[in-house]
């Protein structure tokens, strides 16, 4: 169970975002139309998380496949790290995707109505949005239990 809720759970908590967001269609497109709801500010968030968790995201992949000594070195070669790979360079693109289809949205002032392509395209953002965070959130709490085996002291302190 674990290793599918690891495996699929970005993609099922975007599927249920973008679920929940076909549901309240009306209720967010009246929200959006009357200015009770804004999504100017949302757009510049999701663009600024997706940017430096990119980076971030470069960050430890470079770490991770610099590392030549230690815990990690000795697990390089194996299926689990095959699969971290996998999910970082799949979190870098999302990263990369999310803040490229975050700018038109920031720059036009993209408001939702009801036009179906309008709404098809601000979907398509809160899914992308939703799976890349997840994926994000993925790869760090795996990087985190990577790194918490001590490297061994080859010179006594």
């Amino acid at each position: 169970m674990t290793y599918y809720l690891e495996r699929y759970g970005p993609i099922a908590a975007a599927a249920i975002c973008a679920s929940l967001i076909v549901y309240f269609r009306q209720e967010l497109g009246a929200a959006s139309t009357s200015g009770r709801v804004n999504f100017d500010d949302l757009y510049s968030a999701v663009f600024d998380w997706s940017a430096i968790q990119t980076g971030f995201l470069f960050g430890i992949f470079g770490y991770v496949g610099g590392k030549s000594t230690g815990f990690i070195a000795e697990i390089r070669e194996t299926p689990a790290m095959e699969q971290f790979f996998r999910y970082t360079k799949a979190a870098m693109a999302l990263g990369f995707v999310i803040t490229f289809y975050s700018v038109p949205l920031i720059v036009t002032g993209f408001k939702m109505h009801d036009s179906l392509f309008v709404f098809i395209v601000f979907c398509v953002w809160c899914f992308l949005s939703v799976w890349g965070f997840f994926a994000f959130a993925r790869v760090a709490y795996l990087f985190g239990l990577m790194v918490r085996p001590k490297d061994q002291q080859r010179i006594p302190a």
